[in-house]
């Protein structure tokens, strides 16, 4: 099928390749606002980030999702005024001249010299002998030479103050990840017409990262796209491989783009032939969870509430022990996986305006595995399914 944007779809995709890494500035300041005010109501004076997400939603940089930056780059987040990104010359010498961050200042990498660096930032802010709150996912050897060298601080953990903050989302992100959606359907969709018995899983694959870059997509949270058929599928193997398309058993297709520095993801099921009764009864008992899960969802309900609404109607269907015991679904933002969670440990209620990912799967090792997933927005009153995309085999299992 074509990958030419649905009808409607915003001309705003006609960005540099860069931009569509760079959250928008009003997105950005939004973010900046809302976290600022958070701080102030706990007494946070600084905050120092250094994972590309937490980059990404505050200041608009961060065009990779690495774990291993900590001495290249990162923000700092004063309680007042505004942010200061530090840099390797490189970076910063790019972006002072067009990024709308006015503070932006380079620096010799080295974990001992970035460390340097963004103490004197601190101390610049009036923030070195305050409370400062670390990136959650901040290199050991980083965060400890960092509270040797600000022995006056009060060095915390700034996760929970983040992942608060990013779990519900503006009108203008929820814009923004629906939009990135639209770009996940297209390459769900061009990887439905792409399967067929004897086709590669990795064919598929490529067909599906193809249409999404095609469509806008500045790159996907799962490279290559996840393609999984028959019983590589049953043990949940989210990987293409060579094996080629069979007649009479289960195809996984799931993906998810990146588009302005936000994620989206979508995975559909798909069935080539005619089912068995079992294959119907697994299709049909992880369809109707699916839908449990999503009519639970409503703010004030827990994400274990949810889970449990899900379980109930595996249970019913016999399937106690082949079902995800885990978690069933996950918030989305500027990573694939965020708070809030859904599963059996999931305490935090749902608050209008987050956004989560509904996944219940039921694998039967060696014979077929079923997962359906979904993005729901959180109503005021309920839930909204935001997917669009049809389940294109589910006459077959009625």
């Amino acid at each position: 099928m074509s990958a030419e944007p649905p009808v409607g779809h915003r001309e705003t995709r006609q960005y540099e390749r860069d931009e569509y890494f760079r959250i928008l500035e009003s997105v950005a300041r939004e973010n900046i606002e809302k976290v600022q005010g958070m701080m102030a109501e706990e007494g946070v004076d600084a905050l120092v980030l250094n994972r590309t997400d937490n980059t990404r939603y505050l200041v608009g940089i961060g065009p990779y999702d690495s774990f291993s930056l900590s001495a290249e780059h990162g923000a700092v987040i004063p309680r007042d005024g505004e942010p200061t990104f530090l840099a390797a010359p490189r970076l910063a010498e790019d972006l002072a001249d067009r990024h709308w961050l006015a503070d932006v200042r380079s620096f010799s990498t080295g974990t001992e010299d970035a460390v340097d660096a963004f103490a004197s930032v601190l101390d610049d802010h009036g923030a070195a002998d305050g409370t400062v709150g670390l990136d959650p996912h901040m290199e050991f050897q980083f965060a400890r030479q960092f509270g040797d060298a600000l022995p006056r601080a009060d060095v915390i953990d700034a996760g929970d103050l983040l992942y608060r903050a990013r779990a519900v989302k503006s009108p203008k992100e929820i814009a923004l990840i629906d939009e990135g959606l639209e770009i996940a359907e297209i390459g769900i969709e061009a990887g439905i017409e792409a399967v067929d018995v004897g086709v590669r899983e990795c064919d598929v694959s490529g067909t599906i990262m193809k249409a999404m870059l095609d469509a806008g997509a500045a790159g996907a949270y799962a490279l290559p796209a996840i393609v999984s058929s028959g019983v590589r599928w049953s043990r949940c193997q989210e990987f293409p491989s060579q094996k080629r398309i069979r007649r009479n058993e289960f195809v996984q297709l799931d993906e998810g783009p990146m588009y302005k520095g936000y994620y989206s993801e979508l995975a559909r099921m798909l069935f080539l032939g005619t089912p068995s009764d079992a294959q119907r009864d697994m299709y049909q008992a992880t369809f109707q969870a699916h839908q449990a899960a999503i009519d639970a969802i409503e703010p004030g309900v827990s994400g274990q509430e949810v889970y449990e609404a899900s379980r109930e109607i595996f249970a019913e269907y016999g399937y106690e022990d082949s079902f995800t015991m885990g978690y069933i679904g996950h918030g989305i933002g500027t990573v694939a996986h965020e708070p809030p969670y859904i599963g059996p440990t999931a305490n935090p209620t749902l608050e209008e305006n987050m956004i989560v990912m509904i996944e219940p799967g039921l694998f039967n090792r060696g014979v077929a595995g079923v997962r359906f997933e979904d993005m729901v927005l959180v109503t005021d009153s309920g839930s909204k399914v935001l997917s669009r995309t049809a389940h294109p085999h589910h006459d077959k299992f009625v």
